[in-house]
Parts: structure tokens; sequence; C-alpha cells
């Protein structure tokens, strides 16, 4: 009965993961932040593409043609800020299997890459 129970759970995750859909956001600035001091602002042009060939899968198209992947491990967590700003926040893998955090502002402007405690990287559409 355990098994059952176990592939059908399997079974089921395998569809919700399937049917994340695929969105894509593009940024065109960018500033890391660590321990709350800000480095410079420098231009970009970097496209996000979120639940990347069908799976929960977040990858970054710089324009020199590398390309960063994120792999989703938590599910997606809604809440707001303190001064009120909604987001979406996932936890990740990345290449190097290095967890990071993913944050979705939903103001469509901002997306934060968490990589440590006090230390971050925002994309910002301008």
């Amino acid at each position: 009965m355990k098994k059952l129970l176990l592939g059908a759970l399997l079974l089921l995750s395998s569809f919700v993961c399937i049917a994340q859909e695929t969105f894509v956001k593009k940024y065109t600035s960018s500033i890391a932040v660590n321990n709350n001091i800000k480095g410079e602002w420098q231009s970009a042009d970097i496209t996000v593409v979120f639940n990347a060939n069908g799976v929960r899968d977040i990858v970054f198209y710089y324009p020199n043609g590398n390309t960063r992947t994120f792999h989703q491990i938590v599910g997606m967590t809604k809440n707001t800020t303190t001064n009120g700003d909604a987001y979406q926040i996932v936890e990740c893998l990345d290449e190097s299997g290095d967890r990071v955090a993913i944050q979705l502002f939903e103001d469509d402007t901002c997306l934060r890459v968490i990589i440590a405690k006090g230390y971050y990287v925002e994309f910002h559409r301008d």
C-alpha cells in the first residue's frame, strides 16, 4: 500500500512540474548589495525565463551568449516586504549546487537573487 501511495504521489508531482507555465522577463540594469552597501549600477541586457523547458528551472540569458540555470527545489511562497511590496520567492540550486533564493517582485520591475545573508544582486527594468 505504501508503494502504491508513493507511486501516486510521484506521478502527481511530475504532473504539477509539467503544468508550470513558462514566462519571460527582461531587465536593463543590475546592482549588487553586500552588507547593505550598494555597489555601482550596471547597464544590463538580461533575459530571464521562468519554468524553462516545462520544468521549474529559471534560466538567465546574457548578451554574450552565457547562461546561468537555477533549479527550483522548494515551492513558491508569496509575501510582502515591510514596505508593502508584494513578491514571490523560491529556493533554488545553481549549477554548482549552491543554494540561493530568487525573489520576483509583483510590481514587475525587480528580480532579486539572494546569494547569502546580506548579499544579493537585483535586476531592474528601467
